[in-house]
């Protein structure tokens, strides 16, 4: 399902994104990002289904228009 490896893309790279900014482990990144679990976000980023409500809500926090999760960015940075 090309929308669910977008997502999983975008999480890695938000995740890394955090760890540079030494926010590292699940539960701490779930903390920062709000609306999820240690458990669930591991969940995620091992594979699992990320639905539209956790993507929207990722493009909030990370200031990122609507859609941005279900789309590739090879060549976009993080920074916003």
């Amino acid at each position: 399902m090309p929308v669910q490896h977008a997502r999983h893309a975008n999480l890695r790279a938000i995740l890394d994104q955090l760890e540079k900014e030494g926010i590292s482990g699940y539960e701490a990144q779930a903390a920062h990002l709000g609306n999820v679990t240690g458990h669930r976000l591991e969940a995620m980023d091992q594979g699992g289904h990320i639905d539209v409500l956790f993507s929207e809500h990722v493009e909030w926090v990370f200031h990122r228009r609507r859609g941005w999760m279900d789309e590739l960015h090879e060549d976009d940075p993080l920074e916003a």
